[in-house]
């Protein structure tokens, strides 16, 4: 079993990267921090000032072990709420075990993965949210990442869902009151208040579901999928975008069989572009595979650059074939969309190889969003391209607006709408008090666990066991 993070241990991890380093940080949690690290420096711990950086020897038994910059905290100010001293050392591995086992030998027991954060957590200095938001700071690899997470341990999110909460507190104790009195037939609350209150509620909760897909894109990475016929020129935009040959060019019709994901950062935007097969009838079973892949990845992209040749629109004939083409796959895609429950991405139609045939003008193919003329083998046009990808996601990022971005809390924020949809259609049915207070506490307990009013300890076991071990 493992132990309690309040169990009145004291703990200890490295917190940075094993391996050798300039410096390495030793982090010590618990009643027991200032004593241990006091005697590892022969009693020139104690008298420091909390939150000043001192400078002492730390000896392992009777031989130095390193000089190093120690910064005590004491409890409630620390990031833990408990006491803290951080052990600044040398970016040595032999010192850095070393002072563990020491640390080890004198009560302190290895941290859990992290049980840091879950201590800040459990002491009140940082809601669940904020907590998991310390984790996607950490993991975060680009601008974008980087924003959503500041803007979450920032507290905005946190401070809505409370809002939330502490609303439908108050009609929840107005219901309570209701059940007391319940043989007086008394009603203390405001049945159309509660429907308005309820109704806007709902709205809110809608505008912040709707941003998922955005905020869960910016933070993990946009998939765009690459799509069109063979010999359309796909490979060649993948590697024009990125810069360098990283995917096989070829003449021959098949030449790409499966995907192939590569990512780039644009403007502090990361976007993961997946190559696919070309799409074509065929009878080869590998081939045929690449292609149902390809579909399946287009469905679940958030943006489809559908590839089509400038040598095919030069007559009316080769623009009609086309737009059926392009009609077709946004029909296709539309239908596989809905069926992954997931928004319908967006179609940007590359008229592609303008360098040998001019784009036409006016032709705007129904089930596309835009049409782009480019040349991938020339990069024209590819300017253009990364702007209008990244056009969207930058607005979002430059509004600061709320954009939920953890599965966890839109499963959440689904299932409070739905028990305060269910408590609208019981109060038009005209159900009591105690009825309707059924569904109006299930709201209440899912807009809890987003921040962690209510923490069931299975689900902290699993948020904090993906932290890394230091936080």
């Amino acid at each position: 079993m493992p132990a309690h993070p309040l169990d009145g241990t004291t703990i200890c991890a490295l917190s940075t990267p094993p391996g050798r380093g300039g410096v390495a940080v030793v982090r010590i949690s618990g009643p027991q921090a200032w004593p241990v690290v006091d005697a590892l420096c022969r009693g020139k711990l104690e008298g420091c000032q909390p939150g000043r950086a001192a400078l002492r020897i730390l000896h392992d038994g009777e031989k130095p072990l390193d000089e190093a910059l120690l910064l005590p905290f004491r409890g409630p100010k620390s990031f833990t709420g408990e006491d803290i001293v951080e052990c600044h050392i040398h970016g040595s591995p032999f010192i850095a075990q070393r002072l563990m086992e020491c640390l080890v030998d004198a009560g302190c027991r290895p941290a859990l993965p992290g049980e840091f954060t879950q201590r800040a957590f459990l002491h009140g200095k940082r809601d669940l949210a904020q907590a998991e938001a310390i984790g996607d700071l950490i993991d975060a690899e680009h601008a974008g990442a980087h924003q959503l997470a500041i803007q979450q341990l920032g507290g905005g999110f946190s401070d809505e869902i409370n809002a939330f909460r502490q609303a439908l507190i108050e009609y929840a104790a107005l219901m309570e009151l209701e059940l007391d009195f319940g043989e007086e037939d008394v009603e203390f609350v405001d049945r159309d208040g509660y429907r308005k209150h309820v109704t806007s509620l709902l709205d809110r909760i809608a505008q912040l579901l709707s941003g998922f897909s955005t905020g869960r894109a910016i933070a993990e990475g946009v998939p765009v999928a690459i799509l069109g016929a063979p010999n359309r020129g796909k490979s060649t935009l993948l590697n024009a975008l990125l810069r360098e040959d990283r995917a096989i060019v070829s003449d021959t019709p098949g030449t790409t069989r499966d995907t192939l994901e590569e990512v780039l950062t644009l403007e502090g935007i990361r976007f993961r572009f997946i190559d696919t097969a070309g799409l074509r009838d065929t009878t080869d079973d590998i081939e045929a595979e690449g292609i149902r892949r390809a579909w399946a990845k287009a469905a679940s992209a958030r943006f489809v650059l559908y590839l089509v040749d400038a040598r095919d629109l030069v007559d009316t004939e080769g623009r009609e074939a086309t737009t059926r083409e392009i009609q077709d796959a946004a029909a296709r895609l539309s239908e596989a969309a809905i069926g992954l429950g997931e928004p319908v991405g967006v179609i940007l139609v590359l008229v592609n190889k303008t360098d040998l045939a001019p784009a036409p003008s006016n032709w705007y193919p129904e089930g596309a969003e835009e049409v782009l003329a480019i040349s991938a083998e020339e990069r024209i046009g590819l300017d253009d391209l990364e702007k209008r990808l990244g056009r969207d996601y930058r607005s979002a990022l430059a509004e600061d607006r709320i954009l939920v971005t953890n599965l966890r809390h839109r499963e959440a924020l689904q299932r409070t709408r739905d028990a305060l949809q269910k408590a609208l259609e019981g109060l038009d049915a005209g159900l009591s008090g105690d009825l309707l207070a059924v569904d109006h506490k299930e709201a209440l307990e899912q807009l809890g666990r987003i921040t962690g009013a209510v923490t069931p300890d299975d689900l902290l076991d699993h948020i904090f066991g993906n932290f890394c071990i230091g936080k």
